[in-house]
Formats: C-alpha cells, sequence, structure tokens
C-alpha cells in the first residue's frame, strides 16, 4: 500500500516533458523491491517533503521554570 502511494506520488512530481533521471531510477529500484543509494533516497526524499505547520509558544521558556521547581 505504501509502496503504491509512494510511486503515485513521484509520477505526480515528474515534469511531463523532462523527467529527473535519478527520480526514474529510484521509482525503478522501488518497484523491484531493490534498495536505493543514498543520493536516490535524499532525491526520493526531498521529492516528497512537505514542511508542516509552524509552532509558536507564549512562553518559550516555560518548560526551564517547571523543571527548576522539582
Amino acid at each position: 500500500m505504501f509502496k503504491e502511494r509512494l510511486l503515485e506520488k513521484l509520477k505526480l512530481s515528474q515534469n511531463g516533458n523532462n523527467p529527473d533521471e535519478k527520480t526514474v531510477q529510484a521509482m525503478t529500484k522501488i518497484q523491484n523491491h531493490k534498495r536505493l543509494s543514498s543520493q536516490e533516497f535524499l532525491k526520493v526524499y526531498d521529492t516528497i517533503w512537505k514542511e508542516g505547520p509552524k509552532t509558536v509558544y507564549q512562553h518559550p521558556d516555560n518548560w526551564r521554570r517547571n523543571v527548576d521547581n522539582y
């Protein structure tokens, strides 16, 4: 299930006329259940990474005050 979702995401990330060769090689290896090289893994990771929401704390140093009380 995860493999199919990952391959679909990688397919959608490819440009129609000019697909990235490293991503295509990684997709082929994933389909064939082979290990990715470090560079291929990082390329796949960069392709599927989405930045999440920023977290803003009202009092970021509160944890220090709580630890000091114990």
